[in-house]
């Protein structure tokens, strides 16, 4: 252009392009630092047109613009989307032959490309020497928080990234991404070495979002298959943390008549390509995914995610969920959650390879993220908090929100006999021994030798069901930590300065309801005499599995199957599910011994069956 660009041009562009007639949010002010010149941080959330804040100015200044983009599958979107605009667009990486990755760079070189995206691993490769030279407009690092360790989606090639201020003088660098609490911001900031950047950060409100999350109760598979066929016709995510999971949980949502599909990294590329694709251009459909269903997802019409298990942090579960309602129309998130979840975030956390202040950031992050679940305050205004805005109002539509039973329950008397239960008992008994004790219920003779203590029996009021939910309260915000291995985890005492506060009554927790009012659930098969008639269909099989697994040790060892455990050892195993050695040992016809011999063997049978 032979005058310098301005918003006016910027406006026109937008209309004659795009096809929409007014920039939103804080569009506008990105784009005119941008186009005088500036380094820019931008914030902005999903569906905030962030794509557009890097793509007008690079069409409209001088030169080629050059876009990091952490997936090849997101690359490709926008390179057609742009094609589709009629906008001069290619993509380089290393799915593409090497004549047509050079054909793009000859075009950007003779002045005949508006943009090019590259990944950060093509930049540091022979690519990126190729690039240098190359008369770029603007440099646009998207999904900018990649670049940091304290963020949620960390990736080292991101760090080299700061090469580029010295490969390309005078070019301006804008860094944008969708989530990013302060101490990511500041990082990105300094990994990226902006120069006297423009910083704008837009609200993390989403309006059109109706959030909720509820403990996982029962059978898991079924209650995704509940929300899914409440919401039948809709195109939807669901999150799962494993690959088996996302297996298991579209099939059962395909025989149920719901057509759904799985997505996970041991697929491959094309199988991923073809999945993705057939996503985001059929309507109804279903992604059962784990996280490497990502970034590139734009589907505009995504009516609702679910978690069938939590994200890591509130970085990744507003990033994910944000993927529902990128049009603006109503859309919903639900997330399921439980002890057993946090226990594996944290120990995902704790045998990581990072450094052990990142290692402390990332419990931390996993401990605010089970608070945000368990918690009782409106959910958006409790992210929007998160990430450091304030004066967030409620906004009146999730489930927090909706809750008729107002502030919850004053649980500080039970939290106080917890925690000093576990004090007294010397941090070394489990969930399910911590609440015997509590309940004055000695099972075998280690726990007789815990009776001496003042604690024993003084939570006797309280029954097993509102002591679970008590202790769940205490593990997701930090008053007690789980410690040990995954399969034999103790309860110690968390933070000391809080415990202290709470010991002091300088401090409170609180419950959605009394606890006192959960009651144990009454087995209907004793009631009706049939040993497993009221198993579930996913218990029944975990029951069968145990069989099978009882009549093979039963074989070795040379004696009848009962030897090993009664049918009713095995029915009520499979229907309690028990995540850890005192869990095992609490079921009836499981002692001190057969824990002992067969309690690995059993707990894997049941951590396999989750």
């Amino acid at each position: 252009m032979s005058t310098a660009p301005t918003l006016s041009h910027a406006r026109e562009l937008l209309s004659r392009i795009y096809g929409y007639s007014a920039f939103r949010g804080l569009q506008e002010d990105v784009i005119a630092d941008a186009l005088s010149g500036r380094d820019v941080l931008a914030i902005l959330p999903t569906g905030g047109g962030k794509s557009l804040c890097y793509q007008i100015p690079m069409l409209l200044r001088e030169g080629c613009g050059l876009v990091v983009s952490p997936l090849i599958a997101l690359m490709a979107d926008q390179v057609d989307a742009l094609k589709a605009l009629g906008v001069r667009a290619e993509r380089l990486d290393s799915s593409m032959a090497p004549e047509t990755r050079g054909e793009a760079l000859r075009a950007a070189q003779a002045g005949e490309m508006d943009m090019l995206y590259v990944s950060p691993e093509a930049l540091a490769s022979r690519l990126g020497q190729a690039l240098s030279g190359l008369p770029l407009s603007l440099i646009a690092i998207d999904e900018a928080h990649c670049v940091s360790q304290w963020g949620h989606d960390f990736r080292p090639d991101y760090r080299t990234l700061d090469r580029l201020k010295a490969q390309f003088p005078g070019v301006p660098r804008m860094a944008v991404t969708a989530t990013a609490d302060l101490r990511t911001r500041e990082d990105m900031l300094a990994q990226l070495d902006l120069s006297d950047p423009g910083v704008h950060v837009a609200s993390f409100d989403r309006p059109n979002l109706d959030l909720a999350a509820e403990p996982k109760a029962g059978d898991r598979a079924a209650r995704i298959l509940s929300l899914v066929k409440a919401r039948a016709g809709r195109s939807g995510i669901v999150y799962a943390a494993t690959r088996d999971a996302t297996e298991k949980l579209a099939d059962a949502l395909s025989r149920a008549g719901h057509p759904a599909l799985a997505y996970h990294a041991g697929l491959d590329g094309d199988t991923r390509a073809t999945r993705q694709r057939r996503f985001l251009l059929e309507d109804g459909l279903v992604m059962c995914a784990t996280v490497a269903f990502g970034m590139g997802v734009d589907k505009p019409d995504v009516r609702f995610v679910i978690h069938a298990d939590p994200p890591k942090s509130v970085e990744a579960y507003w990033q994910e969920v944000g993927r529902a309602g990128r049009d603006g129309e109503p859309a919903e998130g639900i997330a399921l959650y439980g002890p057993a979840d946090l226990r594996r975030a944290l120990s995902w956390a704790r045998e990581s390879e990072a450094e052990p202040a990142i290692k402390q950031v990332q419990i931390g992050k996993a401990r605010q993220l089970f608070a945000f679940l368990n918690g009782r305050q409106c959910r958006r205004q409790a992210v929007r908090a998160y990430f450091g805005e304030e004066g967030a109002e409620p906004c009146g539509a999730c489930d927090n929100c909706l809750d008729e039973s107002g502030a919850g329950y004053d649980a500080s008397e039970w939290a106080k006999m917890a925690t000093a239960a576990v004090k007294r008992t010397g941090e070394r008994i489990g969930r399910g021994r911590l609440i015997n004790h509590l309940r004055g219920e000695a099972r075998d003779d280690f726990d007789e030798s815990m009776a001496v203590q003042s604690t024993y029996g003084v939570g006797e009021a309280l029954s097993q069901a509102g002591w679970r939910a008590v202790v769940d309260e205490l593990l997701f915000t930090g008053y007690l930590a789980e410690k040990g291995d995954m399969l034999r985890p103790v309860i110690g005492l968390g933070d000391s300065d809080a415990v202290r506060a709470l010991w002091k009554g300088e401090a409170e927790v609180r419950l959605k309801a009394d606890p006192a009012a959960r009651r144990e659930r009454r087995s209907k098969r004793a009631a009706k005499g049939g040993l497993t008639a009221e198993l579930s269909e996913r218990d029944q099989a975990l029951f069968e599995a145990l069989r099978a697994w009882r009549l093979e040790e039963a074989r070795t060892r040379g004696v009848p199957p009962y030897v090993i455990f009664h049918d009713r050892t095995l029915a009520a195993i499979a229907a309690e599910r028990p995540g850890d050695m005192d869990g095992l040992r609490g079921i009836s016809g499981v002692g001190e011994k057969k824990a002992e011999r067969f309690g690995e063997a059993v707990l894997a049978l049941v951590v396999d069956a989750a």
